[in-house]
């Protein structure tokens, strides 16, 4: 478990990252309480929890898959510390590829 979130935080910089996005109607960002987000949003498309260590505290990572974007949201302490937005483009060979925007 510490090897997923040793690469997880590896890869963090490479991901597309932002202040705020755009999750349903709502504009989430960094410093927003999770719970009314849970409740606004629903259930993430995918829950992920890492441990906690004496380095770092424990996370959660909530994903939402939309047909034109996945929204990622790193929750600590109850509080989202980043948000990321990755659009979701139709490629020509029926396949998809995802795009990394900031927003």
């Amino acid at each position: 478990m510490k090897r997923l979130a040793l690469l997880l935080l590896t890869l963090l910089p490479l991901a597309a990252s932002a202040e705020s996005v755009l999750l349903g109607r709502d504009l989430v960002g960094k410093g927003d309480a999770a719970a009314p987000i849970r409740a606004a949003a629903g259930e993430p498309s995918r829950l992920d929890r890492i441990d906690g260590d004496e380095y770092s505290p424990p996370m959660e990572i909530w994903t939402y898959r939309f047909t034109d974007k996945v929204v990622s949201l790193w929750i600590v302490d109850g509080k989202v510390v980043q948000a990321t937005e990755e659009r979701v483009v139709a490629g020509g060979s029926g396949g998809s590829a995802q795009v990394r925007e900031a927003h």
